[in-house]
């Protein structure tokens, strides 16, 4: 890591030369001695070792933190994503000269009578979207007045065919009328699809629920998620707090897993042993199983926390110290509304341009027969109808625009990604904290928008790659559900499994990058190779610590989504009693928005961790215990859950730190390795 200021030192310690038969130095004299494969899981090569990027740091008199010379990095990327909108521009005018906007905004008939100024409304007849155009969308029912298609009778059989249906109450929606009545619906076919396997009453009573509690569920979704954010970061650094409720809710987890599966046993012999039995044979071992299963989850959480205590300890004091920098730079809480709008900028122009391009076709005249839903029902007459064919090249565009909407999205994530690692580093290398406040992220804006847009453009663009990749593997799955080739859907799901394991690979591998990024004002691929590096000689401790640090940030999450949903629960059951059927949809979708505006402010702590922890590992191997830029409880959080290893050779203990090798401090980092030797044993085997 190159901070400004400081010198590249030798990889690790050199050992004391040992002596060979003849007295002379052995060849491995000074060498790294190589690390147990067993223990650490992974262990360097020697060309990997002896790589330029594998080097560790001595700090220099004029330390001070972050570069501050920088210059652009990866400008050739920024250029790509600049072609890449000026070509999306380029495809939308064409679109917006060739397409038919009017066709999807408005609708058309049969006749390809696009519905407009005295009709401007469209009536569906049936099921293939073959309508007519109205004055009006029909508000109540008639079975007087009867719409068809073709200038066919309006007969029973027609209507059974799909060239007619009779009036029935319609609502409005962007220039279409929606039927409202069940009969209706079945008459039209659409509701097929749900008459096997879901109860139109109940699809209907949801529907009606979620559009009377809409304010309730946006209000408590988004609002009270918001508030509820703010008070789990005022828990995150309280010192007490944080402790009491991670686990707390662990051993409530814990608690709750024995208690279900408990209960679940129990209710299955309750339904073994009912007379007469009201529960299937399936039912009851259902439930037998999933109590059994329930338990066995409950024993497998018990023995984690048990074994894994020291590191949520460790997780706990890495949080905590994340809570203080978003505390000192309350902006942080704010920045995802920042790049959510700068998203919703661009999501104006893109849905413009996606619009015209989805328009680009032409009208092609087809034969209709009837739909021959019912057997008994006479044959009807063949009309020509009209139908909207999109071109090939639409299709095309639509692909780019995709892509371009993947790229855009994860350039904004890793803008904030950077800007994020760069204030921490900052707080984290300032020695008096109080000096630090909302104007460092404002600099680190500038920092990044200067210096730094083509290294994140780089990286979001190796992800946008693969997730366009996703996108045509699950088109192509599309299609081949419609095919009886099993064997190429099994292909298929199985390359969708390895790319969604390769994407969450470059996506850790990308934020460790832009950390470096921000640290060392390098560009994408050196701040990778950085990023390995160090990811290798502290494997246990990145490991272990990130991982259970986002677990310690999922607990957060549920903490936001429960608390968000009982409220909602308690809320609209009090409130809106005789509005609603029941709260439980409108409340399952408060959680899921709960859920993900709760995301919004994780995102910022995982972010935050990671960059104090590559800082903190920076540091130590920099300074000795007493230099250090780490405030003294973190340090000694580091020292008691994970301190410093000789993890492959790779990093020098924070005993020798700063100090010369001679026999004495040989003999103490010997005996320091041994009183952790049975500790690093454990941790190894859960990494590996």
């Amino acid at each position: 890591m190159d901070f400004q200021g400081a010198t590249i030192g030798p990889h690790s310690k050199t050992y004391p030369a040992a002596a060979s038969s003849s007295g002379m130095p052995s060849a491995d004299a000074g060498r790294t001695p190589p690390a147990d494969p067993d223990r650490y899981g992974y262990v360097l090569s020697e060309q990997e070792q002896s790589h330029a990027h594998n080097k560790k740091l001595e700090a220099a008199a004029d330390f001070q933190g972050p570069v501050k010379k920088r210059t652009c990095t990866d400008p050739l990327f920024l250029l790509l994503l600049l072609g890449a909108w000026a070509a999306m521009t380029w495809i939308g005018r064409k679109a917006m000269l060739g397409g038919h906007v009017e066709v999807l905004t408005h609708g058309y008939d049969w006749e390809g009578n696009v519905c407009q100024g005295a009709t401007p409304v469209f009536m569906p007849i049936n099921i293939k979207t073959m309508g007519i155009c109205l004055a009006e969308c029909p508000k109540t029912f008639d079975p007087a007045v009867v719409y068809c298609i073709g200038n066919v009778a309006a007969t029973e059989d027609n209507i059974l065919n799909g060239y007619c249906l009779p009036q029935y109450p319609t609502k409005e929606v962007m220039n279409r009328c929606y039927i409202t009545n069940s009969t209706a619906l079945e008459i039209f076919n659409m509701a097929k699809a749900y008459k096997n396997d879901l109860d139109v009453t109940i699809l209907s009573e949801f529907y009606g629920d979620v559009f009377n509690a809409r304010a309730y569920i946006f209000g408590i979704g988004f609002g009270a998620a918001l508030v509820l954010g703010f008070i789990w970061t005022w828990i995150l650094r309280t010192p007490c707090l944080i402790h009491v409720a991670v686990w707390m809710v662990n051993f409530l987890v814990w608690g709750f897993l024995g208690a279900l599966g408990s209960l679940m046993y129990m209710w299955s012999n309750d339904w073994k042993s009912d007379v007469p039995q009201t529960h299937t044979d399936r039912e009851v071992w259902a439930a037998k199983g999933l109590g059994i299963f329930f338990l066995i989850l409950c024993v497998l959480w018990l023995c984690m926390l048990v074994f894994l205590r020291k590191r949520i300890n460790l997780a706990i004091g890495l949080v905590k110290e994340a809570a203080r920098a978003v505390i000192s730079m309350p902006l942080m809480v704010l920045y995802p509304f920042l790049q959510a709008a700068g998203f919703l900028i661009f999501l104006v122009p893109w849905s413009f341009y996606s619009i015209n391009v989805a328009s680009m076709g032409h009208f092609e005249s087809r034969t209709f027969e009837g739909l021959s839903l019912d057997p008994s029902a006479a044959d009807g007459p063949p009309i020509i109808v009209q139908r909207f064919q999109y071109g090939a090249g639409s299709i095309d565009y639509a692909w780019y625009m995709l892509f371009v909407l993947l790229w855009t999205a994860q350039f904004i994530i890793a803008v904030g990604q950077i800007t994020l690692a760069l204030a921490v580093s900052t707080w984290y290398f300032t020695r008096e904290k109080r000096d630090i406040g909302s104007g460092t992220l404002c600099s680190a804006m500038s920092v990044t928008g200067c210096y730094h847009l083509g290294t994140a453009a780089f990286g979001s663009l190796v992800i946008a790659v693969v997730e366009f990749v996703r996108s045509v593997i699950a088109w192509i799955q599309k299609k081949a559900k419609r095919s009886e080739y099993k064997a190429a859907q099994y292909l298929l799901c199985c390359c969708q499994c390895c790319l969604w394991c390769l994407e969450n690979v470059l996506k850790f591998v990308n934020k460790n990058a832009y950390i470096q990024t921000a640290i060392n004002g390098t560009s994408f691929c050196t701040s990778g190779k950085k990023a390995f590096f160090l990811i290798a000689r502290n494997i246990l401790r990145i490991g272990a610590v990130s991982l259970v640090s986002e677990f310690v940030i999922i607990i957060g999450k549920v903490f936001i989504s429960v608390c968000a949903g009982g409220i909602s629960y308690y809320s609209m059951t009090f409130l809106l009693e005789d509005k609603i059927h029941s709260p439980v949809g409108p409340t399952i979708l408060v959680v899921i928005l709960a859920w993900f505006t709760a995301d919004m402010f994780c995102q910022i702590f995982s972010m935050t961790v990671s960059t104090l922890l590559q800082a903190f590992i920076a540091d130590e191997e920099m300074f000795g215990p007493e230099e250090r830029y780490a405030c003294p409880e973190l340090a000694a959080y580091i020292e008691e859950n994970g301190g410093a290893r000789d993890i492959g050779g790779g990093r020098r203990s924070s005993l020798s730190a700063g100090h010369g090798h001679d026999g004495g401090n040989e003999e103490g980092r010997s005996r320091g390795r041994g009183k952790h030797r049975q500790e690093v044993d454990i941790v190894a085997k859960v990494a590996v």
